[in-house]
C-alpha cells in the first residue's frame, strides 16, 4: 500500500466504468476494481432493451467496451481482486488481494445472483439453473424455460429468451406484458428432476401447479452486494445515500443497483455514476 489513490471504485460495471471515467476527469488519479474484470451483468446481454439513447442498438458487451474506452483513455487503472472490507481512517484501505489506499471511495459493486432460497436449489446449478440468458440459453433452444421476477434484469433476460426457447414463462406476484412470454403470478416452491432440471411446482392463490421446464431463470432474492461496506443500509441491505451518492460514511460514495431504491436500470445506474464519480473526486481534492 505505498501509493495512495484519489478515488478507488470497487465493481466495473456500467455504474462503475462511468464513475471511474467521471472522477478521473475531474483530474482524480483513479482505480477501478472488480473481482472478475469490466463489465458486470451486463456482459450477459444480447442487445440492451429500453437502453439509454448512448447505448442504443448495443449489445451488452458491445456497451461495457465503450465504457471500458472511456475510462482507460481518461486515465483510470483497472485492478482485479475481490474485495472483502474496507478499513476507515485518515485515508479508506480497500482490501482485495493487495490493499489499496484511497482518499475517496465508489461502490458499485450490484447485486447478487438470485436466488429462490428452496434447499434443493444448489443441486440444479449448471444443471438447469442458470444466470446468463445471452451465456446459456442456446443450450435450451426448442424447449420451454422459466424466469422468476419481475423488474430489471428479469425483464431483459424473459426479452432475450423469447428469441431461443420454445416456451417463456415469467413467474412473479405481478408480471409486466412482454410479447411471446407467458406470465404467471405465483411463487415457486419446489424443484424436480433427476437427470437437471425438469419441472417445477408454484403455488399460486392456495393453489399449485407443475410446470414443465428445462432452465430457470432467477431474478429474486437478489442482495446488494456490499458485505464489506459499514454504513447505513434499508432494510434490504442496500446502501442509503444522498443526492449525491454520499453514504454516511465520510468519503465513501454508492452509486448503481447497491444503493438503497435502485430502480435496476441502466440509465439510473449511469446518472448514480455521474454524481457520485463527481463527488469522490471533489471529495478527494479536497482531502489532499
Amino acid at each position: 500500500m505505498s501509493e495512495i489513490w484519489d478515488v478507488v471504485v470497487i465493481g466495473a460495471g456500467a455504474a462503475g466504468l462511468r464513475a471511474a471515467a467521471v472522477a478521473a476527469k475531474a483530474g482524480a488519479r483513479v482505480m477501478c476494481i472488480d473481482k472478475l474484470g469490466p463489465g458486470g451483468l451486463m456482459m450477459n446481454f444480447g442487445e440492451i432493451h429500453n437502453a439509454p439513447a448512448e447505448a442504443a442498438g448495443l449489445t451488452g458487451p458491445d456497451f461495457i467496451a465503450a465504457l471500458l474506452d472511456q475510462a482507460t483513455e481518461a486515465g483510470v487503472e483497472m485492478g482485479f481482486g475481490e474485495v472483502t472490507a474496507l478499513g476507515a481512517g485518515a485515508t479508506w484501505s480497500v482490501v482485495a488481494d493487495e490493499t489499496h489506499a484511497a482518499r475517496a471511495v465508489v461502490v458499485a459493486s450490484g447485486l447478487s445472483h438470485g436466488t429462490l432460497g428452496l434447499p434443493e436449489e444448489a443441486r440444479y446449478l449448471g444443471q438447469g439453473i442458470s444466470h446468463c440468458a445471452v451465456c446459456d440459453g442456446p443450450l435450451y433452444a426448442g424447449q420451454p424455460v422459466v424466469v422468476v421476477g419481475d423488474q430489471g434484469w428479469a425483464v431483459q433476460e424473459a426479452r432475450e429468451l423469447a428469441g431461443m426457447a420454445s416456451a417463456v414463462t415469467v413467474v412473479a406476484e405481478t408480471a409486466p406484458p412482454l410479447p411471446n412470454v407467458t406470465a404467471i403470478p405465483g411463487r415457486i416452491i419446489a424443484l424436480d428432476g433427476d437427470d437437471g432440471l425438469q419441472g417445477l411446482v408454484i403455488e399460486r392463490g392456495g393453489q399449485t401447479m407443475r410446470l414443465e421446464t428445462r432452465a430457470l431463470f432467477p431474478y429474486v432474492g437478489r442482495k446488494p452486494a456490499c458485505d464489506f461496506v459499514e454504513a447505513d443500509r434499508d432494510a434490504a441491505g442496500a446502501l442509503v445515500v444522498g443526492a449525491d451518492g454520499a453514504t454516511s460514511a465520510p468519503g465513501l460514495f454508492a452509486a448503481g443497483d447497491v444503493r438503497a431504491s435502485a430502480p435496476e436500470t441502466i440509465a439510473q445506474a449511469l446518472a448514480d455514476a455521474q454524481q457520485a464519480g463527481a463527488a469522490a473526486a471533489a471529495w478527494a481534492a479536497a482531502h489532499r
